[in-house]
């Protein structure tokens, strides 16, 4: 991807944002880093890419929401999606760009839910610019590293995914086992 960068500059960058908004800014980091364009310019580029590509996703899901509603996939993977948005509310969308595999689903729950989009906009360009920044800055200084880097990012996001899981798990087996017990003790009221 790094020479796809180099040969088609920030174009490349934004496009590419659009859809992986964490690789590609390690990468286009490396890059700037090398000299072929501006560390600035990627980052702003990288961000926008990353910034339109979740309004793409926020869009579909406000357009499509019935039907997203009724399929299969929402049937699977909703509920853990919801679940994860009661638990960080409106700041699990920035936290959707490090946290491996919710992105999509984040910003097309925003949409589904029908959160104004002034309120998304301005949410997620916080969370494009800082996460943006933060991985193309790791890209242009440690760029002779960068593919070790883009695999440490890439088992912190799974490591965050697994930790996300496990703690819906928890707490959904923590709640189970309270309605368990919460209506064994009514059934022993009701005996007595």
């Amino acid at each position: 991807m790094e020479a796809f960068l180099i040969n088609y500059g920030l174009l490349a960058v934004f496009v590419c944002a659009m859809v992986e908004a964490d690789v590609v800014p390690v990468l286009a980091g490396v890059v700037a880093h090398l000299g072929y364009f501006d560390f600035i310019e990627a980052i702003a580029v990288a961000a926008a890419g990353a910034f339109i590509g979740d309004c793409v996703w926020f869009y579909l899901g406000h357009a499509r929401s019935e039907r997203i509603r009724r399929s299969w996939l929402y049937a699977r993977a909703g509920k853990l999606t919801e679940s994860l948005d009661r638990r960080f509310g409106k700041w699990l969308i920035p936290a959707s760009h490090v946290i491996y595999g919710t992105r999509v689903a984040t910003m097309t729950l925003s949409g589904i839910r029908r959160m104004p989009f002034a309120q998304f906009a301005a949410i997620d360009i916080l969370g494009c610019l800082t996460f943006t920044t933060l991985f193309a800055s790791m890209g242009f200084l440690f760029s002779r590293s960068a593919a070790l880097i883009i695999g440490h990012v890439k088992k912190v996001e799974v490591l965050l995914l697994v930790f996300a899981v496990l703690t819906a798990l928890g707490f959904h087996f923590l709640k189970v086992i309270a309605e368990r017990q919460a209506g064994s003790s009514e059934k022993d009221v009701e005996r007595a």
